[in-house]
């Protein structure tokens, strides 16, 4: 069995993603809402009020991509859908009491979670994971475009269901 010393970064990057989000899932489901749903809400919660096409692109997705997200979260009273004022073509998402809650909550259980993965680091390897995290990222945001879109990716495997 391979031992953490053995396994290359990038591995030990996957794993760490992998067993966050489920962990992340367990405590999200307990607020009745999908992991998924999540950065919609943050998004709203930014910016309450935006269009679905505004809300995609703020997620980097088109629009039919958040279309079930929407439905779904409008059914169970987290955010309500309104006309727009000026323009009666464009509905405007914005969250509900309920929903601003459930927000609330996730960025508490966000913290405490944060908290507990970081427990035993000091400040500079704080200090200097952050600077890893953040190279890491501008390294992959220089690479050469993907040949696939974010909607075929589904929890950082490609989708088998494509149409």
């Amino acid at each position: 069995m391979e031992n953490n010393n053995e396994k290359s970064i990038q591995r030990l990057i996957m794993e760490i993603s992998r067993m966050y989000m489920e962990k992340c899932f367990g405590k999200l489901k307990s607020l009745g809402i999908h992991p998924r749903q999540m950065p919609i809400l943050a998004v709203l919660w930014k910016e309450n009020g935006c269009s679905q096409k505004e809300l995609a692109s703020q997620l980097g997705v088109k629009p039919p991509t958040v279309t079930v997200s929407i439905q779904r979260l409008e059914k169970i009273g987290i955010i309500v859908r309104k006309q727009d004022e000026k323009d009666q073509r464009i509905s405007r998402i914005y969250l509900t009491e309920e929903g601003k809650a459930i927000i609330n909550e996730g960025m508490r259980m966000a913290k405490e979670g944060e908290k507990q993965v970081l427990n035993g680091f000091s400040e500079s390897e704080l200090c200097l994971m952050k600077r890893f995290c953040i190279q890491i990222k501008e390294n992959i945001a220089a690479m050469p475009a993907p040949e696939f879109s974010p909607e075929e990716m589904c929890m950082g495997h490609f989708c088998h269901n494509k149409k």
